[in-house]
């Protein structure tokens, strides 16, 4: 590997061997952010568990828990690593020229129209799906557009802590061991809102699996754009575009899942999997290509 120029701790490295142990103060820090987190999701979880309040209310406050891991990775900073920047360390700050941010945004959107586009037609074509065009399909295609632009105001919450701040954190780590981690986090502080719908009767149980299945395989792509782009903003985008234009897709061109018997559910999700896959396979593979180009790696 040729030398590379050092910068700040926001650019993490690109190879995926681990350059070695975290340091002791980082793994305080994650280590506090995610006992921090999980108690502070469970206990806003509590009235609706036990206490019989409505998810009605929970589809109301979601977009401000969406703001919770931030909030709390603000705190752990402030605490424990005072002494750094935190926009910085999540890279919420350019740390190179706009191109690579640009092209890195561009990639995650054409990634995430092409997972939805591929899975419907695999699941059509495997006999787990019919491909049908929901009344209004058109006229909700139009509000695409401005609906990804305000889900990233909430987005943005999220991705701060997990492709930004953890992404620094972990990165000496190496890829695949960071980003695995983080998926793994991400996918388990969803659980609780999952399971809350699940008690309340309204999803099944094998919803909140396959909720989060996809949450962990959607997540390595969302890292990969992390590294790609040096920047946490690519990965706010494909959050945004996760949460909408999968959704649209889903809702507007085929039959809902929850519809489907179980032969099909699972063979549609299987489907899903396998593309999810494809995507990582992409997405890493550019990031390997990446390994090696001056000014990736990490003070």
């Amino acid at each position: 590997m040729a030398s590379v120029r050092r910068t700040n701790m926001a650019e993490i490295p690109l190879p995926f061997r681990p350059d070695g142990r975290l340091p002791r103060e980082s793994m305080r820090a994650v280590g506090w952010f995610t006992a921090a987190l999980l108690a502070v999701t469970a206990v806003i979880m509590i009235p609706f568990w036990f206490g019989g309040t409505s998810t009605d209310l929970l589809v109301t406050i979601t977009p401000a828990l969406q703001w919770l891991p931030l909030l709390v990775m603000l705190g752990v900073h402030l605490a424990t690593r005072r002494g750094t920047s935190f926009l910085r360390q999540s890279a919420l700050t350019p740390v190179r020229p706009f191109g690579p941010i640009a092209r890195t945004s561009g990639l995650i959107l054409v990634m995430l129209v092409a997972v939805p586009v591929v899975t419907i037609a695999g699941s059509v074509l495997v006999g787990a799906e019919e491909f049908t065009i929901a009344d209004g399909a058109g006229s909700a295609a139009l509000m695409i557009a401005p609906l990804v632009a305000v889900t990233m105001i909430l987005t943005v919450g999220e991705e701060v802590a997990w492709r930004g701040y953890l992404a620094t954190l972990l990165a000496p780590w190496g890829f695949w061991r960071a980003s695995g981690a983080i998926a793994a986090l991400w996918s388990l502080w969803h659980l609780p809102l999952t399971a809350t719908y699940l008690l309340d009767g309204a999803i099944p149980g094998r919803e909140v699996l396959a909720t989060t299945v996809n949450l962990f395989l959607s997540a390595f792509v969302l890292s990969a754009v992390r590294y790609l782009s040096g920047s946490v903003w690519p990965a706010v985008l494909g959050h945004a575009l996760l949460n909408t234009v999968l959704v649209y897709a889903y809702a507007n061109f085929i039959i809902p899942t929850a519809d489907l018997g179980a032969g099909a559910y699972w063979l549609h999700n299987a489907v899903s999997w396998v593309v999810w896959g494809a995507a990582i396979v992409v997405a890493v593979g550019l990031v390997a290509r990446s390994s090696g180009r001056p000014g990736l790696r990490a003070e």
